[in-house]
């Protein structure tokens, strides 16, 4: 029996001697280095995102995986029957969900867990570990296919795909920022290299004992890999202070704020442990600023920035000058911001441009909008 750093160690033992036999999927990149030890940058296959909701972990190409191609529901799922499937063949399956979640979501998997070796079959642990390896032999089979079609624009297949994904924000360890959406270049290179390592994924989880324990490595039973859940977190509530410093902070202000290089900001609140962003461009600082006096210290950033969203209108430069406002208080279809971070604008361009604020989080801004847009 492996514990989770043997488990780790043996596994890149085994991508080493199969890892470049599909040309499309490039150099693995297991944990900054490569199967033959050289160093490499780039997003890695043991990198570890959690979902914000429940602290969940998974490698973050597991996560972009499930959370886009069957989550034990839809497309790819075993679960997912007739229409749900929207055309995927039966037993084509990549759902990676975890065997054993902690506990108190799963009373099945209280501790300790008897171990599948010997051929035992019979308990739903073991049950869900088969299959949750049956699955990741599927995309290992399909790996090459499957980054081809992400690629191409039809996997998930266009809105279709859109509407039945679970669009939970997952977070990632590396920097506290949301995995980027799967159209993105960026999540495509995550779920490329994953797949290029021979799709590592994360088969169980159990409550940390201690503060210091959260997404570490947790005893194996069956040579399976096993995480701590991450930290709990929840959503935002619809106020301006926590949609501030969850969205407006960490997606928007590295365009809507002035160049920094602060790294130990003082407010305990800063979500980016210290970091400040801001400088990625002076247009949009000059048309947005959602920032404060004082640049080296965010503090009073959320009640500063108010009076530049709510009844403002839109600034020069940019495409929107004078054509919109950005919240207009309990009117979130008629914001700016919320036409721009659904892309529905009449003017300008999607926000932010980096990539895409989940479903689940605009219609947390559009909420607090509608009831008022009012600051706390």
């Amino acid at each position: 029996m492996l514990g989770g750093r043997a488990l780790t160690c043996s596994l890149m033992v085994l991508i080493t001697s199969v890892v470049g036999c599909k040309r499309d999927l490039g150099e693995c990149n297991l944990d900054g280095l490569t199967p033959d030890g050289r160093p490499i940058s780039g997003p890695a296959a043991f990198d570890i995102a959690y979902r914000l909701t429940d602290g969940l972990p998974m490698y973050e190409g597991q996560a972009l995986v499930q959370s886009t191609c069957g989550d034990g529901a839809f497309c790819h799922a075993p679960a997912a029957v007739g229409a749900d499937r929207i055309g995927v063949p039966a037993g084509l399956n990549f759902d990676v969900a975890l065997a054993c979640e902690d506990e108190t979501v799963d009373p099945a998997c209280a501790q300790p867990i008897e171990s599948c070796e010997g051929g035992q079959a019979d308990t739903l642990y073991c049950q869900r570990l088969e299959r949750l390896r049956g699955n990741q032999a599927n995309i290992h089979e399909w790996a090459e296919g499957m980054i081809q079609e992400m690629r191409a624009g039809a996997m998930p297949p266009g809105e279709a795909g859109r509407n039945v994904r679970d669009t939970t924000p997952w977070i990632r360890e590396s920097n506290g920022l949301e995995l980027p959406p799967i159209e993105s270049a960026e999540a495509q290179e995550i779920v490329r290299n994953w797949l290029a390592c021979q799709a590592p994924v994360v088969a169980r989880t159990e409550l940390p004992s201690g503060a210091e324990l959260p997404l570490a490595e947790c005893p194996s039973v069956d040579d399976e890999i096993c995480i701590y859940n991450g930290p709990e977190g929840d959503l935002p509530e619809p106020r301006w202070s926590e949609i501030y410093w969850s969205i407006m902070f960490t997606q928007c202000v590295v365009c809507h704020g002035p160049p920094n290089d602060t790294t130990d900001d003082p407010n305990p609140d800063n979500p980016l442990g210290g970091d400040i962003p801001g400088g990625a461009s002076l247009d949009a600082l000059t048309a947005l600023n959602l920032t404060g006096s004082d640049t080296t210290d965010t503090t009073n950033w959320p009640t500063e920035s108010y009076p530049a969203v709510v009844d403002a209108l839109a600034a020069d430069p940019g495409l929107c000058a004078g054509l919109g406002t950005v919240v207009i208080p309990f009117d979130s279809a008629g914001s700016l911001m919320i036409q721009k971070m659904r892309n529905e604008q009449t003017c300008g361009a999607q926000m932010p441009t980096t990539g895409i604020i989940s479903p689940t989080l605009t219609q947390i801004v559009e909420d607090w909008v509608d009831m008022g847009a009012q600051d706390d």
